[in-house]
């Protein structure tokens, strides 16, 4: 876009060599020949640059200039006069004219003026935008960010910074230690930065800046460094982690977690795990019985993490390893017979987001060899072509093998199993953590209610003994074919031994924990008050479902703790 330039002079002859110089050189140019219609133009155009004659109509053409500089503040300002002086000249730059010109004025020297002029108000704007940007970041940015130099004198806060940590504008030019809401560890931290010169963290500190004893942060603290090189100071980003922190510790007592249910401390340190490897891009492998539940697992690290693309799901058992080896990675028209279209991939389908590999330790060693390369390059090669596609994708593997045997016989790849390996999520089986079987139990009783269209309410005691007993070799899996084995001969609200298949009624009444058949409300009311009314976790305590303990409330007509 043309520069746009206002010339004010009250001789036309000047305005007219000005304007014509000036439209040669590519400029849009207004003419004022008043001071008035000069304070007109300036007040509904913003121009580039403004030349002024000093005497206008009577009156002094540094008062333009003093009314630009504050309509337009970036807008360089050339007066000219027909009748130079040292003392006009002074006071027009002491009152912020970018330069002053002598009449007659030659072609040759106004070009040259107005161009630097002209790029003068660019880098000036250019500059300015940049810090409109660089402010709005710095406001939106919801982490408390502290400026300060080597003195420890606070340059420059955020807005976050005065509702994290207490810390306000007066704070401004004053030394960081004067802040006596500060935590101690903030400081300690901008001082080892400063000194060792390195940046410096510290993890899900307590901090209790304006009285907030329940605030838990952590610190990032970097060194700031001058044109030269030589550090100044330090700048340090203050996070508030109290609700990552909160929810970690509210884990240690949940009953599910992104669809998967639990509360057993197994199942509680698996959560905890999910949460830090949500937003990593580190490669899971999840190990386990059939039925426990990995896809449950891929699932949930996909869900609680941000990265936008989907999660695509391969069965690898499932394919032979020609068809595999098109699933994963794509194929071009003709690389084989059948291949009448191009294809993509899951590999690519999954770009951005997450792919789960299950039964990944079932596929041949050729699929071990491309997928290795593919976990090492990030580049996947569809069957017939040449040309690398570059994906972006966060894998998860499953496999119920034991990996490592698999290994030693020649079956699997050492290197393969370390690249899928990176962390290890180990799920228990459904006899080492009994005591979710009631949680599961209600909601697998919510999840057939829907999908059945029935009313079923809850379990007697003795089922809920019945199932406690047995082992479950099927897992999960078994668990909720039971259950929907139970459903279809149900024909009340409550699921009765009877309902149960065969094999679980033939488990040996000595298995079956008494406790659940004697209930009273006396036991109610004692696990009521050892878990502080909370009635799932009296449930648990107690070896029933949470359906059962509502029910046996409103039976024995007990109050709430």
């Amino acid at each position: 876009m043309s520069p746009q330039v206002l010339v004010v002079d009250d001789e036309t002859t000047s305005r007219n060599i000005f304007s014509s110089f000036l439209k040669k050189d590519g400029c849009q140019v207004i003419n004022a020949s008043t001071f008035d219609e000069a304070l007109a133009f300036i007040d509904e155009h913003s121009f580039d640059l403004i030349l002024s004659d000093i005497l206008l109509d009577g009156k002094n053409g540094i008062e333009l200039l003093e009314y630009v500089k504050k309509a337009q503040p970036s807008c360089p300002v050339i007066m000219v006069t027909g009748s130079p002086s040292v003392h006009s000249a002074t006071e027009a730059v002491r009152l912020g004219a970018y330069d002053y010109l002598s009449k007659p004025v030659h072609g040759q020297e106004l070009t040259r003026v107005s161009r630097r002029a002209l790029k003068y108000k660019q880098l000036a704007d250019e500059q300015q935008e940049t810090k409109a940007n660089l402010e709005a970041i710095f406001r939106s940015v919801q982490d408390a960010i502290i400026t300060v130099d080597s003195q420890f004198k606070v340059l420059a806060i955020n807005d976050a910074a005065q509702t994290l940590c207490g810390i306000t504008k007066e704070t401004l030019g004053k030394n960081l230690s004067a802040h006596q809401l500060c935590a101690q560890k903030c400081f300690d931290t901008i001082a080892e930065t400063i000194a060792e010169k390195h940046p410096t963290s510290v993890e899900h500190i307590h901090c209790d800046c304006k009285g907030k004893r329940d605030q838990v942060v952590s610190l990032h603290c970097s060194p700031l460094y001058n044109a030269k090189g030589a550090c100044y100071g330090a700048v340090l980003v203050v996070r508030d982690n109290t609700r990552l922190y909160t929810l970690e510790q509210s884990l240690q007592g949940a009953q599910s977690f992104h669809k998967i249910v639990g509360s057993s401390p197994k199942m509680q340190e698996i959560y905890g795990l999910i949460e830090r490897l949500a937003d990593a891009p580190t490669t899971v492998l999840v190990t386990g019985e059939s039925g426990t539940g990995k896809e449950l697992i891929a699932a949930a690290i996909h869900e609680a993490g941000h990265r936008k693309g989907p999660l695509v799901t391969v069965n690898c058992a499932a394919l032979s390893e020609n068809l595999l080896e098109s699933e994963l990675f794509g194929h071009v028209k003709g690389a084989f017979t059948g291949a009448v279209t191009d294809k993509v991939g899951r590999f690519v389908a999954a770009d951005g987001g997450t792919i789960f590999l299950d039964e990944i330790g079932d596929i041949s060693a050729q699929m071990q060899t491309r997928l290795l390369r593919v976990l090492q390059e990030k580049v996947v090669e569809r069957v017939g072509d040449i040309k690398g596609i570059p994906v972006d994708v966060r894998v998860v593997a499953a496999t119920n093998r034991n990996l490592k045997k698999r290994i030693e016989s020649g079956e699997f790849r050492e290197d393969l199993f370390f690249r899928l390996n990176v962390v290890n999520i180990d799920l228990p089986p459904l006899r080492n953590r009994k005591t979710d079987i009631p949680a599961l139990v209600d909601h697998l009783i919510d999840k057939l209610n829907i999908r059945l269209n029935r009313n079923i309410q809850d379990v007697s005691e003795e089922v809920l003994g019945i199932l406690m007993a047995y082992d479950w070799p099927g897992n999960i899996r078994e668990l909720e074919h039971c259950i929907e084995h139970a459903f279809i001969l149900c024909r009340g609200t409550r699921v009765e031994a009877s309902h149960l298949p065969a094999e679980l009624t033939l488990v040996s009444h000595e298995k079956i924990p008494s406790a659940s058949s004697s209930v009273d409300a006396e036991a109610i009311r004692s696990a009521l008050s050892k878990t502080g009314g909370n009635k799932a976790k009296a449930a648990r305590l107690l070896g029933i479902s949470r359906r059962t303990i509502y029910r046996k409330i409103d039976e024995f007509g007990i109050d709430d703790i």
